[in-house]
């Protein structure tokens, strides 16, 4: 099985750097458009026998211009619930919570992001684990999923057998990138990562 994860497209709020999390839902932009239909053609050979996204706004309209096949939500998919940063721009976040920001980008072993009612690193995970176990016995060849940045890219260099303190270490995922796993023996390894088109 190969999975394709996309993140969706580009937000106002991603361009005013502001934390998004799952209440927050800010239009995509207009420039979007024109790179989701870059990765509409780039995945437009391949046959999908499921298309998964987010439940939140930003990610199913970009699932639905990604593909003509129908999709369907998965809250498992939702971005990473950042309590009461929700909103907040991420530079006033960072003179708040100096440490739980620095750790929540370059220490994810080390997060704790309970002062702030943010989900824990483990919920994200266990979400990622769970819908990996469900697509695995599926018996799918190639699957969709359509998500966020912060929980996209912990959750797939997760399911790819990163160790937690390397989870977001390298970044996050860009806006309209995709990146692809491969299950090997019940396991993913990682085969592209965050390719921008």
């Amino acid at each position: 099985m190969r999975i394709y994860f996309v993140r969706h497209g580009k937000t106002e709020w991603n361009l005013a750097r502001r934390l998004q999390g799952q209440k927050g839902d800010s239009p995509l932009l207009p420039e979007s458009y024109e790179a989701i239909e870059r990765v509409h053609k780039f995945l437009e050979p391949i046959d999908f026998d499921k298309v998964l996204s987010s439940p939140q706004k930003r990610a199913l309209i970009t699932a639905d211009l990604l593909t003509n096949q129908s999709v369907s939500t998965d809250k498992r998919l939702s971005e990473w619930n950042f309590g009461e940063l929700e909103g907040w721009f991420i530079s006033d976040a960072i003179a708040k919570y100096p440490k739980e920001m620095h750790d929540s980008r370059f220490e994810l072993d080390q997060f704790d992001g309970s002062v702030f009612g943010a989900e824990s690193v483990s919920s994200v995970l266990n979400r990622f684990d769970s819908l990996a176990k469900d697509l695995l016995n599926s018996k799918m060849d190639n699957v969709l999923l359509v998500g966020h940045g912060a929980s996209g890219t912990a959750g797939m260099r997760h399911l790819a057998g990163f160790p937690i303190a390397e989870l977001r270490s390298v970044g996050g995922l860009a806006n309209n990138t995709v990146t692809v796993l491969e299950s090997n023996a019940g396991h993913f390894d990682l085969k592209i990562w965050d390719k921008q088109l």
